[in-house]
């Protein structure tokens, strides 16, 4: 890894005399407003208790993005985009941090074309990296000035802006080969600790990606390797390592259906912060053994009224059903890495920010979350009434893939059934620039979930966005 860390650090340097004496040829200004209104409630699946406060959440936000694009001689280009999001009224003097109508830097990198020989593509900076589907890799989510969590804890932090990573990235195209190298600093030490250790976490990675000619079909491979020791700095002995390697493909076996299918396995080491601070005595660092598949069929009638289209897709990802603080067994809860895709408004982001009221333990590790320890069977349709007007409908159904260790969460002794939602989709194409959206779910409790901690979530958010 260190090797690596060397040639990112060069290629930094050699980017930065390329573009020394570079001229701008063409500037780009662009940018997008979404605006939300926003009703939830039930979101702690408690209604008379539980985690927040309010048990049910209202407001209006804004997120607002102003991009530049320029280029320059010599296939040098830059990008700089700043974005703002907020509650309405949640930023007045005397009332809330005004720091909420601050812009924040979401993008900002240079892209050299090029470089050194044709095949070759160097970008530097803030960036966005998706990869396949982003199920591995798609988004690092952070809500910089905690715009859209105003007034409450759970508020609207899965449509944050700011999902780029500080990274590297090379790319070799070899048509129909691409070949992606990425290294992205994720979480860097306080540089003015008087004490400074090395609690960073950082991503390595690599894939590879291939078009087939025939089939519309497309395949790639990959490894990921992700070192993180951020907030061990009194633990300096201990670590999380996640090495993820897999690989994707989908094509057309006739004309108008998709079969997709992704796999990858996990391995490492795991240590539980958690079972740490609950009993020092331990070594709670446990050998890392996870897998996730992706399997995905979908038909298509065009020439049909309405345009129908349907499709059914299953998701697994493996659990870890011995949660006790001293065990030495391996580790077998997936890790999401920085998953991009996301399936359905309301389970998706359960325990990854809107902690429901049984998550009453620390030790749980995510174990009852919606990217881990789950099988997901989706089964999903679109109809199109008008040409601008779009209906999409999507169930799902969750089970536990390992029912954990009693003890740790206040659950219905031997039940795996998680639950299931409906979410419901109208869009609106007003112009090819302007778009209104209303978008309606319910996420039912299984059998997992005891009496008193089971009441339904429910979420209706509309939605006008503009791109300029």
């Amino acid at each position: 890894m260190r090797l690596m860390s060397i040639i990112c650090a060069a290629l930094l340097i050699l980017s930065f005399a390329a573009i020394a004496s570079a001229e701008v040829q063409n500037v780009k200004v662009s940018g997008d407003l979404s605006i939300y209104s926003l009703w939830r409630q039930h979101y702690d699946l408690d209604k008379d208790g539980g985690t927040y406060t309010d048990d049910a959440e209202n407001g209006f936000f804004t997120v607002t993005a102003l991009q530049v694009n320029a280029d320059l001689t010599d296939n040098v280009s830059a990008v700089v985009r700043v974005a703002n999001q907020r509650f309405w009224d949640s930023g007045e003097t005397g009332s809330y941090d005004t720091t909420q109508y601050d812009l924040d830097i979401d993008l900002a990198y240079i892209q050299i074309k090029e470089m050194f020989y044709s095949p070759l593509t160097v970008t530097i900076g803030r960036q966005d990296l998706w990869f396949g589907k982003g199920f591995i890799v798609g988004t690092k989510m952070i809500d910089p000035e905690l715009g859209l969590a105003e007034g409450s804890d759970w508020a609207g932090t899965e449509y944050t802006e700011f999902t780029a990573f500080d990274a590297i990235r090379a790319t070799l195209d070899y048509d129909p080969w691409t070949i992606d190298l990425v290294y992205s600093k994720i979480y860097e030490e306080d540089i003015t600790d008087t004490d400074p250790v090395n609690d960073d976490t950082d991503l390595y990675g690599v894939n590879v990606g291939y078009q087939f000619d025939s089939y519309n079909g497309e395949a790639e491979a990959y490894f990921w390797w992700k070192h993180d020791r951020q907030g061990l700095d009194t633990m300096r002995d201990k670590i999380n390592t996640i090495g993820t390697v897999g690989g994707r493909g989908s094509f057309d076996p006739v004309e108008n259906a998709t079969i997709g299918l992704e796999g990858a396995f996990q391995f490492g080491d795991y240590f539980s912060t958690a079972a740490y601070t609950a009993d020092s005595s331990y070594n709670h660092t446990r050998s890392r053994r996870a897998w996730a598949a992706d399997a995905s069929a979908e038909y298509r009638w065009p020439t049909w009224t309405w345009k129908p289209k349907v499709g059914i897709e299953y998701i697994y990802y493996s659990g870890e059903k011995n949660l006790e603080a001293g065990s030495t067994d391996e580790w077998n809860g997936w890790d999401p890495i920085y998953r991009g895709k996301f399936d359905t408004a309301i389970r998706e982001f359960q325990n990854l920010f809107y902690t429901t009221a049984v998550m009453s333990s620390a030790l749980i590790q995510n174990q009852n979350s919606g990217f881990s320890n789950q099988h997901q069977i989706i089964v999903f349709g679109q109809i199109k009434p008008a040409e601008d007007l779009t209906l999409d409908a999507r169930w799902a159904y969750f089970l536990l893939a390992e029912e954990y260790n009693t003890g740790v969460e206040a659950t219905t002794a031997g039940s795996d059934e998680v639950g299931c939602e409906l979410d419901l989709q109208l869009t609106y194409d007003y112009t090819e620039d302007l778009s209104f959206g209303l978008l309606t779910a319910w996420f039912w409790p299984g059998d997992l979930y005891a009496s008193g901690h089971d009441d339904v979530a429910a979420d209706v958010v509309a939605s006008a966005k503009l791109s300029f």
